[in-house]
């Protein structure tokens, strides 16, 4: 008689089967897919390891864990990614949050909180709406506008908004900033544009491709075009006094430096957790 197939038997054969595929943190993803796929903790497959499991569930599983053999990110199979204290729905019309950005956050954060009075955000390319909806989770007087170029992606931006409860206090906008700009400046800029240089395209890991290319990829040859379009624009984007938060790309720094010192004040470069460069915050000089 065939064995049967139990939590405990899938997590074994799944967790082999990426990691042939390449797939880092096998054992721990594959618990993911097969927790996604049978509607249980990840907790429960443990406590249920020796559950037979039904050809149905099976099927939902063996599908899942297919398809991120095929290196179809893991947050696109499961439809969602917390990100800080948010929980957002995430689908393949929006790059996936990275911690980096989460760490961008938290600068904004750090540094403008506390600060008395509404405070004014321009979001530039909300995406997923990540970088929005925790400053307006954790900035409590912030007023966030959000503008992105796609009209699908603000509709999910916007319903992960309503998810966190932070709907009324984000404005969701279809706009170009690289062809019409704001109506009004903001008190504070933040962005994570697309940086990574076209001619970079076939040297990323095999899940970058199913990500949007127009949410990684800069058609500037060094990854900086969104950057040197924002410093032409700046006075149009940000009060005088306005304050900027940028995540940019490996060697960039040096040109950003460039760009924005002979229009700000205070013009720092930070570190991610790993160490490397990765962010810019800066102030428009008044006069």
């Amino acid at each position: 008689m065939e064995e049967a197939w139990t939590p405990l038997k899938l997590i074994h054969v799944s967790r082999a089967y990426l990691e042939r595929r390449g797939v880092e943190n096998a054992r721990r993803e594959a618990e993911e897919l097969l927790a996604h796929g049978l509607g249980i903790s990840r907790l429960d497959l443990y406590l249920e390891h020796d559950r037979p499991l039904g050809e149905p569930e099976l099927k939902r599983c063996r599908e899942l864990v297919r398809l991120r053999g095929q290196r179809r990110p893991l947050q696109y199979l499961l439809g969602s990614q917390p990100f800080r204290s948010a929980e957002l729905r995430i689908t393949s019309q929006v790059l996936i949050p990275r911690p980096e950005t989460e760490e961008l956050v938290g600068l904004v954060v750090e540094r403008e909180g506390g600060r008395p009075g509404p405070l004014r955000v321009l979001d530039a390319g909300t995406g997923s709406g990540c970088i929005a909806i925790s400053l307006a989770l954790e900035l409590p007087g912030c007023l966030v506008r959000a503008v992105d170029l796609d009209e699908k992606v603000l509709e999910l931006a916007a319903e992960n908004a309503r998810r966190n409860g932070v709907a009324e206090r984000i404005r969701f906008e279809q706009l170009d900033l690289l062809d019409r700009l704001p109506d009004e400046p903001a008190e504070v800029m933040v962005s994570n544009p697309p940086y990574v240089p076209h001619t970079q395209r076939g040297a990323l890991q095999p899940e970058l491709s199913y990500e949007p290319a127009a949410a990684l990829f800069d058609g500037h040859t060094d990854g900086t075009g969104f950057f040197r379009r924002f410093a032409g624009d700046l006075s149009a984007l940000l009060v005088p006094g306005g304050r900027l938060y940028f995540e940019f790309g490996a060697g960039q720094e040096e040109v950003l430096r460039g760009l924005f010192e002979p229009l700000c004040e205070k013009v720092e470069l930070h570190a991610d957790l790993s160490g490397r460069i990765r962010f810019l915050t800066a102030t428009l000089r008044t006069a």
